[in-house]
């Protein structure tokens, strides 16, 4: 299952680097711009001081002394000019031997170039055509850019550095942001999983509006699921209860009759009757219906056994749980189960029913013992047979067990029914740790 807060983290981290990257990349190049401008400007200046400094006679072309700065004069100083046509060539001390690659150009024209120079310096240069004494001229000017590319260099890593550094300052800003951001669902989550065991209250929540019609809508349903259980168990209990008034009514006519008559009504009025009765107390024993919650049975066994035991004064039941336990099935499932199957022991007990709760890692072991007189391990084998309802094919412990047996495979468990010692039976369930096997599939 794939994280929100950390799908967050990677698309706002990707959304960082091409944004700090898109921004140095700018502002490299304008840099790089700026300061190019910035030496073509002076390259520019330099050259009309070299146009202003020449003395032309004739054929005679001359530099006069002192109208250009002395950096010219300096060999290899980095700056360098050529002021020449078809027939004269003035160059600065600068160059010394050095000939540059030159090319005239038309009067009125201008070329920026990238070239290399002596002792392995760059130059970037400025030329220009002119007129001189209706004479056609080109002058070319450069400056050796080695040490503003050097700057330039440095500057790149300081800024990558820097861009380094605010990453890792916005990465901390923005986990920290996010994990503030989701901490405000931790109490969310937490109460989610209490529904489990009903006692949320989203009401206590700070909930983000933006999740709070997802909260408003999981309080309806709940509400609503609520209601229409407990409507749908209300109805089966308050029917069932109905329903004695005219059975008894049934039963006066039925007796009425002659005896030879009264066989068929009779098995049809108890068959009635044990219904009635079965329905009732699957309402007394579950009680208020709260649907989606686990069982707690430190919470839940005290008062079903106290329900059973009002029912069945003689006989006494004894039972055994971890401490703290909770069982990841629903609650009104597991009280119905285990209703139904100390009802049944209770019935047919010799005056002492045991039920006993264990569990490992895998899986919840339910064993309710009696000591009755038992069945025979034939009829309960052919009693668990699918299809065949376990409350018609036989008496004694057949009764109930055909909702436990429902019960039980809608969880995937096991049913099985042995004999206990020294006699009376024991029920032996099997109910597979949900809990576990969630947390594997995440």
């Amino acid at each position: 299952m794939a994280s929100l807060q950390n799908e967050l983290k990677f698309k706002l981290l990707v959304t960082l680097l091409l944004v700090m990257t898109g921004l140095l990349l700018l502002v490299d190049r304008g840099v790089q711009k700026l300061t190019e401008d910035y030496i073509l400007t002076r390259l520019q200046h330099d050259a009309e001081s070299v146009i202003s400094a020449l003395d032309i006679q004739q054929q005679d072309w001359q530099i006069q002394p002192g109208k250009v700065t002395t950096i010219y004069q300096r060999v290899n100083s980095g700056h360098y000019y050529v002021v020449f046509n078809d027939t004269t060539e003035l160059r600065s001390r600068s160059l010394w031997d050095y000939t540059p690659s030159l090319t005239a150009i038309k009067t009125g024209a201008t070329l920026i170039r990238r070239s290399s120079g002596l002792e392995g310096q760059q130059w970037l240069s400025f030329s220009q055509g002119i007129s001189l004494n209706n004479q056609p001229a080109t002058i070319w000017i450069a400056e050796d850019i080695t040490p503003l590319n050097t700057e330039i260099f440095y500057y790149r890593l300081w800024a990558m550095g820097l861009l380094l550094l605010t990453l890792l300052i916005l990465m901390l800003v923005q986990h920290r942001v996010l994990t503030r951001t989701f901490s405000r669902l931790t109490p969310l989550r937490s109460m989610i999983r209490e529904l489990r065991f009903g006692s949320a209250d989203f009401q206590s929540l700070d909930i983000p509006i933006e999740i709070q019609p997802l909260v408003d809508e999981i309080n309806r349903l709940l509400e609503q699921l609520e209601k229409r259980v407990a409507r749908s168990r209300n109805a089966v209990g308050n029917l069932a209860h109905d329903l004695k008034r005219p059975l008894q009514s049934l039963q006066s006519a039925t007796e009425q009759l002659p005896e030879a008559l009264q066989k068929v009504p009779q098995q049809a009025l108890q068959e009635l009757r044990y219904k009635i009765e079965r329905e009732l107390k699957r309402a007394r024993i579950v009680g208020v219906s709260s649907p989606g919650r686990q069982t707690v049975l430190d919470n839940e066994l005290p008062p079903l056994v106290e329900v059973l035991q009002r029912l069945y004064p003689s006989c006494r039941i004894s039972y055994s749980a971890p401490s703290n336990a909770i069982l990841p099935q629903d609650r009104d499932d597991i009280l119905e189960l285990l209703g139904n199957l100390l009802d049944n022991a209770c019935k047919y007990a010799g005056g002492h029913v045991q039920l006993k709760i264990e569990s490992d890692s895998n899986n919840w072991e339910i064993c309710v013992s009696d000591d009755g007189p038992g069945i025979d391990t034939e009829l309960s084998q052919s009693i668990l047979q699918r299809g065949v309802r376990l409350d018609e094919s036989a008496e004694g412990h057949g009764l109930g067990l055909a909702i436990c047996k429902d019960i039980i495979d809608s969880y995937g468990g096991s049913l099985q029914l042995q004999p206990n010692t020294p006699h009376g039976l024991c029920v032996h369930i099997l109910l597979p740790d949900q809990t576990s096997l969630n947390e594997a599939d995440n």
